[in-house]
């Protein structure tokens, strides 16, 4: 019974966080720039996110759904609903670098982590 307990209080999902929710307004800007861009209206100093942004956005669901323990359709639905209201406001240049930074050093990271560093050769 107590086992039962606490694999249950392991999966409750909570509420997501503020840095969670600041995730997924950054995908949102990059998703909506990448849209704008295969619509031909996006700012032309923004960088091209449009390949990039979907890898990083379900890195992000992925992490953001490990973490909360909420479903993924519901992480989804959270960006869904995000993006709507972010496509109608005009692009923040500002804005986007910021979450261009933070995809790129995310990316980063998770191609290091896909591949590791070589084994040391030993020396004979």
């Amino acid at each position: 019974m107590i086992l039962f307990a606490i694999m249950f209080a392991a999966t409750t999902p909570s509420a997501l966080t503020d840095t969670q929710q600041g995730d997924i307004a950054c995908v949102v800007v990059l998703a909506t720039l990448a849209e704008k861009q295969r619509l031909g209206t996006a700012p032309r100093e923004a960088a091209d996110v449009q390949q990039s942004g979907k890898r990083w956005a379900g890195i992000v669901g992925s992490r953001i759904t490990a973490q909360s323990g909420q479903p993924r359709e519901l992480v989804a639905v959270a960006m869904a609903e995000a993006a709507k209201s972010e496509f109608a406001r005009p692009s923040d240049l500002a804005r986007i670098n910021t979450c261009t930074q933070q995809m790129a050093a995310e990316l980063a990271t998770a191609d290091m982590m896909a591949n590791p560093l070589p084994k040391p050769v030993k020396s004979k």
